[in-house]
């Protein structure tokens, strides 16, 4: 007797809510919407099948570290100067 084998489905975790996503067949940059929190979501890996919230570009793992948008005189946003002297410091 001949036993068909069932193709083993790949499992990814949704990033937003947890919720497991199961795939018969992955590739790799597909999209999915979770059925739980409705988020739309994008495979970033294979083995293991990896999610990541769907962006309008595709995903490309070093993105995030072009160099371009680099600012090395980044404001903290506080008006406080460091190095200002205070009253309370003419001891």
């Amino acid at each position: 007797m001949t036993v068909n084998p069932v193709p083993k489905a790949q499992v990814g975790v949704c990033p937003g809510c947890g919720a497991r996503i199961r795939f018969q067949q992955v590739e790799l940059g597909e999209f999915v919407v979770c059925e739980e929190c409705g988020d739309e979501l994008e495979v970033v890996q294979l083995i293991p099948v990896k999610l990541d919230w769907a962006y309008s570009e595709p995903y490309d793992g070093d993105d995030w570290d072009d160099g371009d948008d680099y600012d090395d005189d980044w404001d903290d946003g506080d008006d406080d100067d460091d190095n200002q002297d205070y009253a309370w410091d003419d001891d």
